[in-house]
């Protein structure tokens, strides 16, 4: 089944029903306590410290309140984990870890029962597990613990008690250690995401597995991280594949058979922070050996948003997502048929996009409810904002429905007039709400108002108001930076003292204006977006310039009264363009930059973290009598490697791109005069290296080229359309550009869309202007790193700008009418065009091939 492509038929699909409005929400803080008949009971947690336990008729879509403890102050919900029994006999018991250090029990009246302060932790409770009814294991932003509890203790000393208080504060009585035991502690190199556990039946332990900010996940065994495994983006969240499958119908041996092929493996789905979905199975060998099998990631190519939360089906082959910008997608793992008919899932193929809602808030949980015996067939959701609504598929739709909709329901006349008189005190709320903030903004638009308004004792307080914020590099070389507030967005200021391209982003609906730069930095930019009314979220796509370094200010004013101002600041580093990855890929041409000096370990680090994005803020010497750490990067933009090398009183990095290898140069040059510092520098360049670049981006500038020619022909012919209509129609399906015969060219269609072309026309135009600039400074640092006079470069640079431009598009072209006259063409044709041009950039940069 194909992606669906209309909203039309989007919404066919779902139906929508909003049950309750909560504080700020952060995953893992929603959860099904459980499911009897088409009854529903749920638990959430918020910011304020709240947790509320309701229950949800699936069959008149009545919410009704079980319980809802008081917020307080530095209370909030971090995460809510829930454990209960198959039916109503069974013990309830709801575990939230709220403010920096405490984790809470409550039953299912909300009764509270368990207590534990970890005061020995040196961060806040990020997330944490419990494995019923003993063990618990907690991890921060870079500390994972795990805690061994005595319920012999426990259930003696609570006897005669409400409730148990249990604390790891050393200056308590000594009977903690007899109560609480800390088992295992382990320092993580880098910010922990998600942690996952797997149950190792064979030896009855429990694996923790930890999703790192450095993009790998961690295996821990103890307080010792036993293997690493490299994924394909910064982790947001891991979740544990279910074993599917029915085996009624197996013989005994074909069960064993199965038992002996899935015991040693373990399925994990994974989502990035560049919107990415993966599966890895962990196969698990002899001599506790594990190894990583990448099975797919989706999607390859299109930008998407972070994946907020993830949630596999246990009934169905399917899984939930859910992402920062609202989309809540349904996927469908692939099944098949066997020669026995058996039905299994194949973690080999990639799943299917089944379904797609966007709610327009980001998601961060997704429960899936069974009603009447079909399997998820209601998706209860919750957003950053507190909103808890439900997604109802087709077929569910029509008998829910009918008790919200008017059309179906019977109002009798007392509850008429109790509606109506609830609106007319809402109206009269209202005007008098209107009435008192127009005099606020009366008495705060004078100086003299303002003094009368102090007088009478009244305050006005800068209201407080959460944003939830992201940048994230993405494999196109653009950042995507998302503002998610609570309250309306009024207006956001952009402010970069450094040079950025701003690209048009579909999903924004702000007006955008540029100011004039000051005359001392002409790069720097100041841009506004005007938010429209009840805007609560904005998606800023841009593009840095490599080897220019500053920080990006964002102001987001709201539209509350009085008006008040957050900043946010990203730091944009020299080579922001490069992400970090673990595999050493072979460079052909190696230029090296080597610098020594009388400086330590750390200072290197500090520098190149500086530098180079994604740099650990602490450093994981995991080899022993080796003071060193290597790092592996990859341009975004250029797809040339970076390795670092750096360690007491050495630093050694290489690249296939010369201009990597002078970015680095200036930066740590400049680092270590500001330090005094006395280095000595070693460059080594290769000419052959510039090639390899240039490679790369020759099919990048082949086809902006092209695209830029088929716009400049569609608008010639666009202007013909208003003389003369049939020859423009017939020159549109001469020229290829008619949308009819070629979909994908035809959504450059300035009739159907007139802006987009425009804009288009302009995403061309300034890549070709980046690709031309790359070019440049490449030539320009080789002569530069090989000692020539910078003044005589950069001045012979600018006036051959514009041949080597000419250059460029003269063999491009040629390549084009070649393309015309021969239809059928050798394999190796555009190889030959690439050294063709490569050969004729050395002889105009003068660069002699050694």
């Amino acid at each position: 089944m194909q992606q669906p492509s209309s909203q039309q038929q989007i919404g066919n699909k779902f139906s929508r029903i909003d049950y309750m409005q909560v504080g700020l929400t952060s995953k893992n803080t929603f959860k099904m306590v459980r499911l009897n008949g088409n009854v529903a009971e749920l638990v959430i947690g918020d910011h304020s410290g709240s947790l509320h336990m309701f229950t949800l008729k699936m069959d008149s879509n009545q919410v009704e309140t079980t319980f809802k403890t008081l917020p307080g102050p530095n209370a909030k919900i971090n995460c809510v984990e829930v454990f209960s029994g198959a039916n109503t006999t069974n013990l309830i018991r709801i575990l939230s870890a709220s403010g920096s250090s405490t984790i809470k029990g409550f039953n299912k009246k909300g009764k509270q029962f368990f207590c534990l302060e970890l005061n020995n932790l040196t961060e806040p409770i990020k997330m944490f597990k419990m494995r019923w009814p003993d063990e618990i294991f907690v991890v921060g932003q870079y500390i994972y613990n795990s805690y061994l509890i005595n319920t012999e203790s426990i259930n003696s000393n609570s006897s005669n008690s409400n409730h148990f208080n249990l604390s790891t504060n050393s200056n308590k009585s000594g009977s903690f250690n007899s109560v609480i035991k800390s088992r295992h502690y382990y320092v993580c190199p880098e910010k922990i995401n998600d942690m996952i556990m797997l149950e190792d039946k064979f030896n009855r332990r429990t694996i923790p597995i930890l999703a790192c900010q450095d993009r790998l996940l961690r295996v821990l065994k103890d307080s010792a991280c036993s293997f690493e495994i490299e994924i394909c983006g910064i982790p947001s969240i891991v979740q544990i594949v279910p074993k599917y499958g029915s085996h009624d119908n197996l013989s005994g041996d074909d069960e064993n058979k199965m038992k002996e092929n899935k015991t040693d493996e373990v399925h994990l789905c994974y989502g990035t922070l560049d919107g990415k979905i993966a599966l890895v199975t962990l196969q698990f060998l002899e001599k506790n050996e594990v190894e990583p099998l990448h099975r797919w990631q989706v999607p390859l190519n299109s930008i998407k948003q972070p994946v907020t939360c993830l949630l596999f089906s246990w009934e169905n082959a399917e899984f939930f997502v859910g992402r920062s910008d609202g989309s809540i997608e349904i996927w469908k793992l692939n099944e098949t048929i066997d020669d026995d008919n058996f039905q299994s899932i194949d973690l080999s193929i990639e799943p299917t996009l089944m379904e797609v809602y966007n709610c327009g808030e980001s998601v961060t949980n997704i429960v899936p409810v069974s009603v009447n015996g079909k399997p998820d067939s209601v998706l209860m959701c919750s957003t950053f904002t507190g909103l808890v609504f439900g997604l109802i598929k087709h077929g569910q739709a029509v008998t829910q429905m009918r008790q919200l909709n008017p059309n179906y329901l019977i109002i009798g006349k007392e509850n008429a007039a109790k509606i109506d008189a609830l609106k007319e005190e809402c109206e009269k709320l209202e005007k008098k709400l209107e009435i008192e903030r127009q005099k606020y903004e009366k008495h705060i638009s004078s100086n003299q108002g303002m003094s009368d308004f102090m007088k009478d004792n009244n305050l006005s307080a800068l209201p407080f108001f959460a944003i939830n914020d992201s940048f994230v590099l993405h494999n196109d070389a653009s950042y995507v930076l998302m503002l998610e507030v609570e309250v309306a967005m009024d207006v956001v200021f952009i402010h970069c003292d450094i040079g950025l391209d701003l690209i048009d982003c579909e999903r924004n609906s702000a007006v955008i204006s540029f100011n004039e730069p000051n005359e001392s930095n002409s790069n720097e930019i100041l841009a506004t977006f005007r938010c429209q009314a009840n805007t609560t979220r904005l998606e800023i796509q841009l593009r840095p310039v490599e080897g220019q370094h500053g920080t990006l200010s964002v102001y987001v004013i709201s539209r509350i009264t009085p008006k008040s101002c957050q900043i946010r600041s990203y730091a944009i580093q020299p080579l922001s363009l490069h992400k970090r990855q673990y595999s050493n890929r072979q460079i052909e041409f190696v230029n090296s930059l080597t610098i020594t000096g009388e400086f330590g370990i750390n200072d290197a680090h500090t520098w190149l973290r500086k530098c180079i994005p994604e740099i650990p803020e602490k450093l994981s010497l995991t080899v022993p009598n080796v003071e060193s750490e290597v790092f592996y990067y990859i341009s975004t933009m250029t797809n040339s490697v970076l390795i670092c090398n750096c360690g007491k009183g050495v630093i050694n990095l290489t690249s296939d791109n010369v201009s990597t290898i002078s970015i680095l140069k200036d930066f740590l040059t400049r680092e270590a005069t500001r330090q005094s510092t006395q280095i000595e520098i070693n460059v080594q360049i290769v000419e052959r290296c510039i090639s390899v670049i240039l490679r790369h981006l020759y099919p990048l500038i082949k086809n902006l080229i092209l695209e830029r020619q088929r716009s400049n022909l569609f608008e010639a012919v666009n202007d013909l359309q208003s003389s003369d209509a049939d020859i423009a129609t017939q020159l549109l399906k001469d020229l290829n550009l008619d949308s009819n015969n070629n979909p994908e060219k035809g959504k450059i269609n300035s009739a159907k869309r007139p802006q987009s072309s425009e804009t288009n026309r302009q995403d061309v135009l300034i890549g070709l202007d980046r690709i031309y600039g790359i070019i440049t400074d490449m030539f320009i640092d080789y002569h530069k790193l090989k000692g020539n006079s910078m003044t005589t470069v950069l001045q012979t640079a600018k006036e051959k700008l514009p041949e080597m431009i000419s250059l460029i598009e003269s063999v491009i072209f040629e390549s084009i009418n070649n393309e015309t006259n021969i239809p059928a063409r050798l394999d190796n044709s555009l190889k030959e065009e690439m050294e063709k041009l490569i050969e004729r950039l050395y002889q105009f940069w003068d660069v002699q091939l050694g």
